[in-house]
């Protein structure tokens, strides 16, 4: 048995249920590909229709809004359900989603509210994805993989803005924008037919938590945490949305730009990577690194504030693999610090990424559309310096981070 009542597995590689787990990691990146996409293809589609960058963030602010507004009850309907049925529906609708904006005429983009209702639904059935990729990693994955298991959900962001680079020299300027959203809806209908049907029980069944049970961290805490993660959101989903733009807009080429974006989202996959990697292995809370990561991406905003040039591709990578890199980290935090209540102490925290997430595009589009980027990237440099700001100090607070007992050694 492990410390959090969960039976030990006996081998380090097949205790792993493979094909619920690499769904639960698909689905993500699967449900947020209609703001990645539309944020790579922005120049594109601005070109032919008229989307402008305060038009692109307030597509993101809807889509991530959205989720906020239905994570909790679709949390309860995927924890009844199962995580098959919330993968399906969630893969199944976002292909749905990204098929009617590959056929919406140029006067609906250009009005920009019938878009924005696509939007919507897709930030409905990201909500179901998040609940069920949570779910299915669970039942899958016994406990001490879980930071491997977090830091892989959270590449999927990376891979969804990697996905949306690819997309601009391969499909956007060589048969047109509107067949990425083609392929994407493929991609998506094909990972919907692929879940399979429950046909026993999950091999790493959760402890039923009373339901009245506390976050053992003190609230205080997760609203510092949750502060952080908006600051941090702010930056970090802004770089995905318009560093295409941004990197045209100083002399790279729409095909570079793209690829500019891809090598990005690759930082910020590894970065995830390693981070779930070592916290496996180290066993240590994650809080030090994870302030170090905001403050290696904090610079790597600033040297894109001073106009990019020369330094535009060390800014991205810094951008990306430290405004990334730390995402899985404060999952992998929260769940280790509240074995009795991980869902509780998860709602709270990661309330501060749905904030940040649907805030920070729409703010940094208009102010880059109305000002300038380097005034958006100055602020993204100072809301992510602010954030390793507040996790040093809850690292530093006696009473702020008490993790539980990590698992036994493991079986030979």
């Amino acid at each position: 048995m492990t410390g959090s009542g969960h039976p030990r597995p006996d081998g380090p590689v097949g205790d792993i249920a493979w094909r619920p787990a690499a769904l639960g990691v698909v689905v993500i990146a699967i449900t947020i590909l209609p703001a990645f996409l539309t944020g790579a293809l922005g120049v594109q589609i601005g070109d032919d229709l008229g989307l402008d960058l305060a038009g692109i963030g307030g597509l993101y602010g809807v889509l991530f809004g959205t989720s906020a507004l239905f994570s909790a009850s679709t949390g309860r309907f995927v924890q009844r359900r199962g995580w098959e049925s919330g993968i399906r529906l969630s893969a199944g609708g976002t292909g749905l989603a990204l098929a009617t904006l590959a056929v919406y005429p140029g006067g609906w983009w250009a009005a920009w509210w019938p878009v924005a209702l696509v939007f919507a639904c897709a930030g409905v059935t990201a909500a179901i994805s998040q609940a069920g990729s949570n779910l299915a990693l669970a039942e899958s994955v016994p406990p001490h993989r879980h930071g491997l298991a977090f830091g892989l959900k959270h590449t999927a962001v990376p891979v969804a803005a990697m996905l949306g680079g690819l997309a601009v020299p391969t499909i956007a300027l060589t048969v047109g924008w509107r067949w990425a959203y083609v392929a994407a809806a493929s991609l998506a209908f094909a990972t919907m037919v692929s879940v399979p049907r429950r046909s026993g029980p999950a091999p790493f069944p959760r402890r039923e938590q009373p339901p009245s049970r506390r976050p053992a961290t003190p609230i205080r805490t997760l609203v510092g945490l949750a502060a952080a993660a908006a600051l941090a959101h702010t930056g970090l989903d802004a770089i995905g949305a318009f560093v295409v733009p941004f990197a045209v807009s100083v002399g790279a080429s729409e095909g570079l730009a793209g690829i500019l974006l891809t090598v990005g989202s690759l930082a910020g996959l590894i970065l995830r990577l390693t981070s779930g990697y070592l916290v496996d292995r180290r066993q240590h809370t994650g809080l030090p690194w994870m302030a170090a990561l905001l403050f290696i991406g904090s610079l790597g905003f600033l040297v894109l504030a001073a106009g990019g040039g020369t330094f535009l591709v060390v800014g991205i990578l810094l951008a990306f693999a430290g405004g990334w890199g730390w995402a899985g980290l404060l999952t992998f935090i929260v769940v280790r610090a509240n074995p009795d209540a991980p869902a509780t102490a998860t709602g709270i925290a990661n309330t501060g990424k749905y904030i940040g997430a649907a805030t920070g595009p729409a703010l940094f589009g208009y102010l880059a559309e109305r000002a300038s980027f380097t005034l958006a990237w100055s602020l993204a440099c100072g809301v992510l310096l602010l954030a390793a700001i507040i996790v040093t100090v809850i690292r530093l607070s006696p009473s702020g981070i008490q993790m539980a007992d990590p698992p036994s050694e493991r079986n030979p």
